[in-house]
């Protein structure tokens, strides 16, 4: 009996190590975290989530998801997370405290009982924003290169038209050389 209640403190004392390690990890994850209920409120969050969203957890917990994410694509996304299990990296637009969209990826998997009814939805976003500012500058210096490579375009053949009439011109001066040549002479 004794060994059977040391093995009971034991994996009692296990379970809240391990609970600790699972607390600090979702503290410390850099990735914007958040756990929600199968009807879509916010059950928990991580820093990295109060930074993005600018909700910090006391705002967000209680509150349903479609706070940051629009409403019908909730519904949408939801009914395939249900359906899949998991959706990895689908690109959308989340809103923060300010009203501003921020693009990010989301990830999300169904947690399930031991009974395979769903309990709650682990949630993870991708902040694209640096990303699309990225390819937004991208895509301006990609026009502005091939405006300059119009440009060069148009330049090179002004140059070149000018060499072709420069030869013309050569030829036509030793042309008028050579008859003026054989009037003199």
């Amino acid at each position: 009996m004794v060994n059977q209640e040391q093995k009971i403190k034991t994996l009692l004392e296990d379970m809240e190590l391990l609970e600790g390690y699972t607390e600090d990890l979702f503290s410390f994850a850099p990735l914007p975290l958040c756990f929600i209920n199968p009807a879509g409120m916010v059950l928990e969050s991580n820093p990295a989530f109060e930074s993005m969203t600018g909700y910090n957890q006391n705002e967000a917990v209680g509150e349903k998801l479609s706070l940051f994410v629009n409403d019908e694509y909730l519904k949408e996304f939801l009914n395939k997370l249900i359906e899949k299990g998991e959706i990895n990296g689908e690109e959308i637009l989340i809103k923060n405290k300010e009203g501003e969209d921020i693009p990010v990826f989301i990830f999300a998997k169904v947690r399930k009982t031991e009974e395979k009814e769903i309990n709650g939805i682990f949630i993870s976003f991708f902040d694209l924003t640096e990303i699309k500012k990225k390819e937004a500058e991208i895509q301006k210096n990609k026009k502005e290169l091939e405006e300059k490579i119009k440009e060069m375009e148009k330049f090179n053949q002004l140059v070149v038209g000018r060499e072709l009439k420069m030869a013309e011109l050569k030829e036509r001066i030793k042309e008028l050389e050579d008859k003026i040549k054989k009037i003199e002479g």
